[in-house]
């Protein structure tokens, strides 16, 4: 099996490393799924703590890479499935945060382990020449056998869907009513409000968004409501490290919320937080 791919592109390039990053904040591992055209990060919940979300990032391969190369181990294979360690392959892109990056190549090989090879050409202030950065991830090739256990997640269906211009405001909005309640009701109607309510024993707090953009919604129905796990939410608000200030809120009513971040057209992050009952 190969995979060799190349971003130039520095807008780019931080954008990648934002997506690294947020992941890298959500859980210790991650899956890598390579496929022909498209690439796929998956963080799941992570057994050992209860206020991870479930988070993907589906990244067309065009949009980031002039150079995109996978050959899966056999023909009738469609995707390289890895797993690694989100912290390391955080740490290993951070690079691209500074300016001066020229290139990035992402290479899976073996060295004395197999490993995702990321190799900055990086120009220094100091020197007229750039010289390469390299950090090498190790990785878990996971074998065909095992793959029904990593597909990459559906989009739920959502009875409504709206979108909020302002995902700085509701994410410190959420990490206040995280103390407040163990769960957030979030109440939308086709008018494009979307309120966000925390109760307690002792007081019911709610936030209203008037004006929202609607994405999508059912006429024969005046709104969806759904209740998640306040520390989940606050979690996936709190790990972003994207630029983007726009998120899509779907409701699928009674059953889970979904929060998209288009990065760009085919840049996607997702997040599914079920529903619970108390």
């Amino acid at each position: 099996m190969k995979f060799r791919a190349l971003m130039q592109d520095p807008m780019y390039m931080r954008e990648f490393q934002a997506i690294a990053a947020t992941l890298a904040k959500l859980a210790k591992d991650c899956v890598m799924i390579l496929g022909s055209r498209q690439m796929h990060f998956i963080v799941n919940e992570d057994q050992s703590s209860t206020a991870s979300p479930l988070v993907w990032a589906s990244i067309a391969a065009d949009e980031y890479f002039p150079e995109y190369r996978m050959e899966a181990a056999r023909p009738d294979q469609e995707y390289i499935v890895l797993g690694m360690s989100s912290a390391n392959l955080g740490r290993a892109l951070s690079v691209l945060r500074g300016g001066g990056v020229n290139s990035c190549k992402l290479k899976l090989q073996r060295i004395q382990f197999p490993c995702i090879s990321v190799i900055a050409s990086v120009l220094l202030s100091s020197s007229t020449e750039a010289r390469e950065v390299v950090h090498d991830v190790p990785v878990t090739i996971i074998p065909a056998s095992d793959w029904p256990a990593y597909v990459v997640p559906r989009v739920p269906s959502s009875q409504l869907a709206l979108s909020l211009p302002s995902l700085r405001l509701l994410r410190s909005l959420i990490d206040k009513l995280k103390n407040v309640s163990p769960s957030l009701e979030f109440q939308a109607n086709n008018d494009g409000e979307l309120n966000v309510i925390a109760t307690s024993e002792m007081s019911t707090v709610t936030s209203r968004f008037k004006k929202l953009l609607l994405r999508s919604g059912d006429v024969s129905q005046q709104g969806a409501s759904c209740s998640v796990d306040s520390k989940k939410a606050s979690a996936f608000f709190g790990a972003l490290q994207l630029p983007n200030d726009e998120l899509t809120i779907g409701i699928d009513r009674e059953h889970t919320i979904h929060l998209q971040i288009d990065v760009r057209q085919d840049v996607v992050l997702h997040s599914i937080l079920p529903a619970v009952c108390f």
